[in-house]
């Protein structure tokens, strides 16, 4: 069961920093889809730059917890503009990793791996 928390805390992570490097670069769509909510480049980037750590910290154990909640609150704020823009169908979709990605947190907070040791 760890193993596969450490796969998906990985492939969370990844998501993350992809999505968060396409804010990063201003992708032409994603500047155009944040900038009908107000979004300018620099604040695109700021977004797109807690994703790109977001990832990096959910692959690291130690800092999972932190990472995997960032992550999910990124992917949260995606999932709630993608609603707002009428697009149901892929909010939903996007709620996936937010639900993943609180499991993660859920499994590496530090209370956890005590009762675990514990045990």
């Amino acid at each position: 069961m760890k193993l596969a928390f450490t796969i998906i805390a990985v492939l969370i992570g990844l998501l993350s920093i992809a999505a968060g490097g396409a804010k990063v670069a201003l992708v032409p769509e994603e500047v155009e889809f944040l900038g009908q909510f107000g979004l300018t480049n620099a604040l695109i980037i700021v977004f797109g730059t807690a994703q790109v750590l977001a990832g990096l910290l959910m692959v690291i154990p130690k800092t999972r917890l932190v990472g995997s909640i960032i992550a999910a609150l990124g992917f949260a704020v995606s999932a709630v503009l993608l609603l707002m823009a009428g697009n149901a169908a892929f909010a939903g979709v996007s709620l996936v990793p937010v639900v993943l990605a609180l499991a993660v947190a859920f499994k590496a907070r530090p209370d956890k791996a005590v009762s675990e040791a514990e045990a």
